[in-house]
């Protein structure tokens, strides 16, 4: 568990276990409806986004893979998540390799910078080879990722426009290690 405190508000990471699955999986639904502007997604009839693997993330096998889900609370409540994963689009997958797929922070902690805070601490509680990708429409993403990344390394990062079979946007990477 790390704790910071931002603008007056305690933020919790905790690592979701098992008993999360149930507040993350509805958390994550209201990410991917979001994210359905950009990716084009229809829920299926039940009404439910598909979020291919997220059970995975909860299993050892998953967690040998680097796969790690994060809940983000802020004073106690539910606010959001981050999974990350030790895939990479661009980068020779190491033990070291970290990939942020997705982070979701609840629209009425939006401004706060409170997203910048949580993914500071996420980058120095897991030091690696770091990748965040953009789908290329999601210009807003975009924009918060350079920011994060160029106030977190300096400038010392590297961005690459992908617009293959694997993705079609954007992708940073950095790597931490020597930081910490």
């Amino acid at each position: 568990m790390n704790i910071i405190h931002h603008g007056g508000h305690q933020i919790l990471l905790l690592t979701a276990g098992t008993g999360d699955k149930p507040l993350l999986r509805n958390l994550m639904q209201l990410y991917l409806h979001e994210m359905s502007e950009y990716t084009g997604a229809d829920p299926d009839e039940h009404g439910i986004f598909d979020y291919p693997d997220f059970d995975h993330y909860f299993t050892e096998d998953g967690r040998r893979e680097g796969r790690l889900p994060i809940l983000v609370r802020i004073d106690g409540a539910a606010a959001g998540f981050a999974m990350i994963n030790g895939f990479s689009l661009i980068q020779p997958r190491t033990p070291a390799t970290r990939h942020l797929s997705d982070m979701f922070i609840l629209r009425k902690w939006r401004r706060r910078s409170i997203g910048k805070a949580v993914v500071r601490e996420i980058f120095d509680s897991y030091p690696g080879l770091w990748e965040i990708k953009q789908r290329r429409e999601h210009e807003g993403a975009r924009q918060f990722w350079l920011t994060v990344i160029q106030e977190y390394t300096s400038g010392g990062f590297r961005e690459v426009e992908l617009d293959d079979g694997s993705w079609n946007g954007h992708v940073q990477t950095f790597d931490n290690r020597s930081r910490l």
